[in-house]
């Protein structure tokens, strides 16, 4: 006579049949790893770019809950570029107050919004303790050059209060294409 032992998880809600996983693939390894030299030496920018649906926005979701738990007095951000026929400040802003959990990221102008943005940041850092920033920027190859240069403005804001914001850019091959074109 045999006792069957209950099963911990119904297996429709065990994580792989829901897709509620995460893996560490080489990919994401390197990432977490070029997440790591910029620290280290004081990189402020890096670029990552890939096919289409390969997983660079789940990469990004590792490596913050990674940093989340190896380094807790790093803040860290995840911001969606999103597909727009027309680029303004008001709405790139709203976009970054979204991403850092500002709770009305529409409303206000852009110096408002700037300011915003600015001190949410600067109140995440007082209370992990901590001075340094990653901002994860997903599909930024959708960036003209005015948010480009927006988002030095925010970066030169944040560096002159002593909060040093490390830049990801993450996107398709086009991205690639797009640095190439401003490094010239």
């Amino acid at each position: 006579m045999s006792m069957k032992m209950p099963r911990p998880i119904a297996p429709d809600l065990h994580p792989i049949a829901t897709g509620n996983y995460r893996i560490a693939t080489p990919a994401i390894q390197e990432l977490h790893e070029l997440v790591m030299r910029c620290l280290r030496y004081r990189t402020t920018g890096a670029l990552i770019h890939g096919a289409s649906r390969i997983g660079k926005t789940r990469a990004i979701e590792y490596v913050r809950l990674l940093l989340a738990e190896t380094h807790p007095k790093i803040t860290t951000y995840h911001a969606q570029a999103e597909h727009k026929p027309r680029h303004a400040e008001g709405p790139f802003l709203s976009n970054l107050l979204e991403a850092v959990g500002y709770p009305d990221p529409d409303h206000g102008s852009n110096p408002t919004k700037r300011i915003r943005l600015i001190n949410k940041i600067r109140e995440a850092c007082a209370k992990n303790g901590g001075g340094t920033v990653i901002l994860f920027c997903d599909e930024a190859q959708r960036y003209d050059d005015n948010e480009y240069e927006w988002l030095r403005d925010v970066h030169d804001h944040l560096d002159r209060l002593q909060i040093k914001l490390f830049t990801i850019l993450v996107g398709q091959q086009d991205l690639l294409a797009i640095k190439i074109a401003m490094q010239c």
